[in-house]
């Protein structure tokens, strides 16, 4: 019996593709249990991804502003041979920031710095997760298991919130890896069938910080860390509904923590 073909190599352009959601839903699995296996390549995503959100929330005051003429395309080709080295790295930083990524985001990495491992990084691969899992089927059996094992590998007592509520019942969930150590990340379903989840994992930077909002492409939602977990509840609802939901997390989380 032959063996179905080994996964092609993952390069370093696809997992810049893998930040921007640019990779065809088989490959983008495959990259996934690539960073599932190699924490390393994970981190540099992990970084990626904050980077791209850290230029987007900076330049999101100038992203809808008409481009200034002296960036306009047929403005840089008609000064092609003799190139303003401004106006190419400013050009360049726009592109980045309205979510093009490529080979442009490794290059910014120094100038940009790490980004650690606080809320920004934890909304990034919160994203990330969920893009990735989100369409797997789960089902609800194995929820005391699971609530066993997020616990154990975080070292932290973990519980799942009940968000029946908020109109969201509890759908299956999993251990997932990220560039900053394993997390536990929760599906819930709404009964017309829109998705969103929750991540949880340790937080060795902002363990104490305020909820931001956070969105890259079609996927958003609202992350936070206290008394040194992080939280991120993400999804594709528009975030003036996910942003009640967030904050019933973030009340039963304080609930747990306070007993």
């Amino acid at each position: 019996m032959s063996k179905s073909p080994s996964p092609a190599p993952i390069v370093e352009e696809e997992l810049h593709a893998f930040v921007d959601d640019a990779l065809e839903a088989d490959r983008r699995r495959e990259v996934q249990e690539y960073l599932d296996r190699n924490p390393e390549a994970a981190a540099t995503v992990a970084d990626l991804a904050s980077q791209r959100q850290m230029l987007r929330s900076a330049l999101a005051h100038i992203a809808d502003e008409p481009i200034p003429e002296g960036l306009q395309m047929s403005m840089l080709i008609a000064h092609r041979r003799k190139p303003s080295p401004w106006a190419w790295q400013m050009a360049a930083a726009v592109v980045l920031a309205l979510g093009t990524g490529g080979f442009g985001g490794w290059q910014m990495h120094s100038a940009v710095g790490p980004s650690g491992s606080g809320v920004m990084a934890l909304a990034g691969e919160a994203r990330t997760s969920f893009t990735a899992y989100v369409s797997e089927p789960v089902a609800e059996t194995g929820k005391n298991e699971l609530v066993s094992l997020v616990s154990n590998k975080l070292k932290r007592p973990i519980s799942i919130p009940d968000l029946s509520q908020s109109g969201y019942h509890y759908a299956g969930g999993k251990l997932v890896a990220t560039g900053h150590g394993p997390a536990g990340l929760f599906f819930y379903d709404r009964v017309d069938g829109t998705r969103m989840a929750v991540m949880v994992r340790p937080m060795a930077a902002d363990r104490e910080a305020p909820m931001m909002e956070q969105s890259a492409g079609a996927v958003g939602g609202f992350t936070w860390a206290q008394r040194g977990l992080g939280y991120s509840v993400v999804g594709t609802e528009d975030l003036d509904l996910l942003h009640p939901v967030a904050n019933e997390v973030r009340r039963q989380a304080k609930l747990q923590s306070s007993t």
